[in-house]
């Protein structure tokens, strides 16, 4: 397998969206408990892009599994009905066949590479938890579960019984690289889980499943012969356009209540509004591309980082209690 396979199965892209939510929950933990810890940042964030990481390749890899079997399946069904008609005859030593075998083969080696992959990051990941458990003050039963619950999940979003393919799989994944994470994060600097960072998340969330949306609004036909049933699918092209601009704004909305009620700097990432309408049009416009997934990573990494900068400079935050020693 070269590189470039390998980078598209990892799919690096999709690293700010897990990345942003465990330097927010450091910062959090900084502000409520005056408490910082880098090396315990840099051991959350290994644990976390590594789950991340065997996330994107389980799901690379059981996608795969997915086409070949429905490939495969009609391949059988029209050799079947060649040899049923009499234009071919049942002989495996046939160019076509020979092609195609070699073929399977060589897919099946990727698709072993990959899977070795998938738990080396696993592995690593259970590395930088079982450094966190050592290191960190919060209780290791909660580490454990919380990290072992976002394992399962970015396995079972293709793999098992694939939430994916039933909807479901776009909350999990929202919810386990996005609050889930800032709550990890924020247990490891300061030994304590409340449900404020998980509120504060929010918004990132819903950006971050804006980006997944845009990736199912392209795939749908792709996704309907595959037997996927994504939000977009159930939704139809003029639901989704509207599911998607809700996930675009929706975060906005809370940008203002909160500069509004508690302090002006955590509106910081009303500035990049303009970007959100651009996104919009495009949508509207030009209908689903690689541009509109692209660019809504982009927004969501420029909007995390002006609400991180927010959430560490504000004179007041929703749900958390500052320390007067900050």
């Amino acid at each position: 397998m070269d590189m470039s396979t390998f980078l598209s199965s990892l799919r690096p892209w999709t690293f700010t969206a897990s990345l942003t939510p465990v330097v927010l929950g450091s910062v959090l933990a900084y502000r409520s408990h005056y408490v910082f810890r880098w090396h315990l940042l840099v051991l959350s964030l290994g644990a976390v892009l590594a789950v991340n990481g065997a996330g994107n390749i389980v799901n690379t890899y059981f996608d795969s599994m997915r086409r070949q079997s429905r490939l495969s399946h009609r391949h059988r069904q029209l050799g079947q009905t060649a040899i049923n008609d009499g234009s071919v005859s049942e002989n495996h030593s046939h160019p076509a066949a020979i092609q195609r075998s070699i073929s399977e083969e060589r897919s099946h080696g990727e698709q072993t590479q990959l899977v070795n992959y998938a738990a080396y990051l696993y592995g690593f990941g259970m590395a930088c938890l079982w450094l966190l458990i050592y290191c960190s003050p919060a209780k290791s039963e909660f580490l454990a579960g919380m990290f072992f619950g976002g394992l399962s999940s970015s396995f079972l979003y293709t793999g098992g019984v694939g939430l994916k393919y039933y909807i479901l799989g776009d909350l999990l994944v929202m919810f386990t690289f996005g609050p889930l994470s800032v709550l990890f994060s924020y247990g490891v600097q300061c030994g304590e889980f409340p449900s404020g960072p998980l509120l504060l998340a929010l918004p990132l969330a819903l950006s971050t499943e804006a980006i997944l949306h845009s990736k199912h609004l392209r795939q749908i036909e792709e996704d309907s012969r595959a037997g996927v049933l994504s939000l977009a699918i159930l939704l139809g092209k003029q639901g989704s356009y509207f599911l998607f601009t809700l996930l675009l704004f929706v975060p906005y909305l809370i940008f203002v209540v909160m500069a509004t009620q508690f302090s002006l700097v955590l509106g910081l990432p009303l500035l990049t509004m303009p970007f959100a309408f651009k996104l919009e049009r495009c949508l509207r416009e030009e209908g689903p591309s690689h541009f509109l997934s692209a660019t809504a990573a982009k927004l969501n990494l420029a909007m995390s980082v002006l609400f991180i900068a927010g959430c560490l400079f504000a004179s007041k935050l929703p749900f958390i209690q500052i320390s007067t020693l900050s």
